[in-house]
């Protein structure tokens, strides 16, 4: 194969900028009033409602595991594991998982709504700031100002991880 080019999305590293225009894809989704955004390349697949098997003594932001073509995928309620509020808004038939990370090792997250794939020009997506209302920052990677909105593009790196005292000062907890 000597000689020939290839480009793979996954050798990219995500946090580099190209030298010309463009942008980068995001998968967009909702949860209560935020807007998130995945990397496409961190996306697997996404789903209408699975059926979720709870796991006895998990963590709360654990919704239980789902079966996805015999893989057994752990299901996370990212309201929960982002700290967002439950408005008791959301019925829990209309709930989607987007399956993310290594097809090795990939989890499930729930969400509310499915967006757009959108294309986001680079000068647009800032690094995260220090502190985000309502929302673990520990998991917030970049944020991107939307005409009406502000995505936040999220790290999925830390989801499957226990709670510890790093959360709690996330949130201005003593």
């Amino acid at each position: 194969m000597h000689g020939m080019e290839t480009h793979l999305p996954a050798s990219i590293e995500p946090d580099l900028k190209p030298s010309s225009g463009g942008g980068r894809q995001f998968v967009t989704f909702s949860v209560g009033r935020h807007s998130f955004g995945l990397p496409i390349e961190d996306v697997i697949e996404i789903n209408r409602s699975l059926d979720i098997t709870p796991v006895p003594m998990a963590p709360p932001h654990v919704a239980g595991v789902i079966n996805l073509r015999g893989h057994i995928l752990t299901s996370i309620h990212l309201a929960q594991r982002l700290g967002i509020p439950d408005t008791g808004e959301q019925k829990e038939g209309i709930l989607h998982n987007v399956v993310v990370g290594s097809r090795e090792e990939p989890v499930s997250l729930i969400v509310e709504t499915i967006g757009d794939v959108c294309t986001v020009p680079w000068e647009q997506i800032a690094p995260a700031p220090e502190r985000i209302e309502g929302i673990h920052r520990r998991f917030v990677k970049n944020v991107c100002k939307l005409p009406g909105r502000l995505l936040v593009i999220l790290d999925t790196k830390d989801f499957e991880e226990p709670d510890g005292e790093d959360m709690r000062r996330d949130l201005g907890a003593p």
